[in-house]
């Protein structure tokens, strides 16, 4: 657990000392496609991965976070849950693609 502990305080960390960076430098590229592929709104594929800090906020979403205009930077346990479920969501991938 402090291995994932660590990798998304890292994540977090990058996010908001260099927002502009790519998440693929950080996320597999199944994760980022995953991610995109549940946050995207129109159901359009996405070909490019997002930055970290768009990559941040989609898993802080997973996790319930509501991202509202007075709210403050999501948390541990939002993005702790988040995580969760993107690792959740990656494995099924997985699993549709052995198929």
């Amino acid at each position: 657990m402090s291995i994932v502990a660590r990798r998304l305080f890292t994540i977090t960390l990058i996010a908001r000392t260099n927002p502009s960076m790519s998440c693929s430098d950080f996320l597999s590229e199944s994760e980022w496609m995953v991610l995109a592929a549940k946050t995207s709104c129109n159901g359009s594929r996405v070909m490019a991965p997002p930055s970290i800090a768009e990559a941040l906020m989609s898993i802080a979403k997973l996790g319930g976070y509501l991202a509202r205009r007075k709210d403050g930077p999501p948390g541990t346990s939002v993005l702790w849950r988040g995580w969760k479920r993107l690792m959740d969501l990656t494995e099924g991938w997985h699993m549709a693609l052995m198929q």
